[in-house]
């Protein structure tokens, strides 16, 4: 007879290899230097006091004090020693978000511990969280909001306490003015609410639906900040990419067109990973008679992750269309709403890290459904088995449906180490091109205008390139031979 283990055992087991998880990650993450571009001027601007960083915070299209005041708040604490403090912040950032992962499906069985694995291996192997993780920047400003949204389910799914809106409060508060896709931190709590989730209660939810509504006064009315135009960037279309004035050309009058693909590979792209950023990646290799390895795996795993969580909501719909939702319902109900969001907050340019909160909610929702597929699987493997079962028919049929299952969790289980493994790599592969950076910093210090260089500038140089080069040296270049599974440009 097989041993009952505590219920405890598999909480401590599933937090343990959680653990593990983070530690890997964390290690890699300390590898990257901070970055050049996109980084180094940054860096350089927060000597300013912190309320010149947020006038100049409020720019055409752009509303983000809080996100300089963060990274105000660590430079400063840092008293120069930028690297530690700016890496350290972002591996702590990473293992929150897996920590939240945790608490937020709650393993408690058995079952629920064999699962777990898999669903971190989604979790950081998605391509939208992998590229949130693999940018060098001081502070990754989306993954600072996938852990405000990963904090905000959890709060949603909490018993009420009075401090769980204060809590929501500050963190819609915070999230909103980090970057524009923290709005989805309020819509979590608006969804949780009408899912039955009670930890935000009603009052604590109407004044986040005043901030909401105040946040929108003051970016169009009273700041007159506004959206993003299609000149504000460079943008994937179709099978390749457009500057801004390509965009202008093609959809200026038009801007519909543009909008509605971009909240549609959005969605498709987070599940069934093409397009990548707008682009049709795959089908652009295809159609040039070659194959992306790399791609096709991402394709071929998120697509049987996807109709895995397709098969739960099918198996379910009674139950939802009756409005009898178990916790594990609310869960998958509440990645679908989440994801038309982002979708939607990503109407004027799609990026694979801006849908990361989806993504975060997605490996959720593939741990829910999984579970159920192999709870499925193994009750029927038991009435295949039993004396009830008669007729060889229905003995092999039995058997045929959970060989099928077991061959798909074995496809899903290796296609996604290969993401994750690929995560890694990646990793590794951008502490190696960050690090090249430096060699010529010089050159991009007197492209913007530098010159000659000041002494703070080039003192500000000298440290990070120290760190860089100096202080924590690369290793060498991965083989080429390696990579050919991972997705690593």
């Amino acid at each position: 007879m097989r041993p009952q283990y505590p219920r405890r055992w598999w909480l401590a087991a599933s937090y343990a290899s959680a653990l593990l998880f983070a530690v890997t990650l964390g290690y890699f993450l300390l590898r990257i230097p901070i970055q050049v571009t996109d980084s180094f001027t940054t860096v350089l601007a927060l000597a300013e006091p912190a309320g010149t960083l947020i006038r100049s915070s409020v720019q055409e299209g752009y509303l983000r004090p809080a996100m300089w005041l963060e990274l105000k708040l660590v430079y400063e604490l840092s008293r120069g020693a930028y690297f530690d403090w700016f890496r350290w912040t972002q591996v702590v950032q990473a293992a929150l978000v897996i920590a939240s992962f945790v608490w937020l499906i709650r393993p408690r069985t058995r079952i629920d511990a064999l699962v777990l694995p898999l669903a971190l291996v989604v979790l950081i192997g998605h391509h939208t969280m992998a590229w949130t993780l693999r940018e060098a920047f001081p502070i990754n400003t989306y993954l600072t909001i996938v852990l405000c949204c990963a904090a905000a389910a959890n709060l949603a799914f909490a018993p009420h306490r009075w401090w769980i809106d204060v809590c929501a409060v500050v963190l819609f508060v915070v999230a909103a003015a980090t970057v524009e896709s923290g709005l989805l931190v309020g819509g979590i709590f608006i969804v949780g609410y009408l899912l039955g989730l009670r930890g935000v209660s009603r009052r604590g939810l109407a004044v986040v639906l005043g901030l909401i509504a105040a946040y929108f006064v003051i970016r169009f009315a009273v700041l007159r900040v506004g959206m993003p135009s299609l000149l504000a960037r460079d943008a994937g279309f179709l099978f390749q990419r457009y500057n801004a004035d390509d965009l202008e050309r093609l959809f200026g009058g038009h801007p519909a067109i543009f909008y509605v693909y971009n909240v549609a590979a959005s969605v498709m792209g987070l599940l069934f990973a093409e397009p990548r950023d707008g682009v049709l990646a795959l089908t652009r290799t295809v159609r040039a008679g070659a194959m992306n390895i790399p791609l096709l795996i991402g394709l071929v795993s998120s697509t049987l992750a996807t109709a895995v969580i397709v098969r739960y909501a099918w198996r379910r719909r009674e139950a939802w269309r009756r409005w009898q939702l178990e916790r594990h319902d609310q869960i998958v109900l509440l990645f679908i709403a989440v994801l038309g969001g982002n979708a939607g907050i990503s109407y004027a340019y799609t990026k694979d890290t801006i849908m990361s909160p989806a993504g975060f909610l997605y490996a959720a929702a593939f741990f829910v459904a999984c579970r159920s597929l192999v709870v499925d699987l193994a009750r029927a493997r038991e009435t295949t088995a039993g004396a009830a079962v008669s007729g060889a028919a229905a003995r092999w049929r039995g058997r045929l449906v959970h060989a099928s299952g077991v061959v798909l969790l074995l496809v899903l289980s290796v296609t996604w180490s290969i993401r994750a493994v690929g995560l890694h790599a990646g990793l590794a592969y951008t502490a190696f091109k960050v690090r090249e950076q430096w060699a010529y910093v010089d050159e991009m210090i007197a492209r913007i205008g530098y010159v000659p260089v000041p002494p703070r500038v080039a003192a500000l140089k000298t440290r990070l390139q120290d760190d860089a080069v100096t202080v924590h040296p690369g290793q060498p270049e991965l083989r080429e031979q390696f990579l050919t599974l991972f997705e690593i440009d």
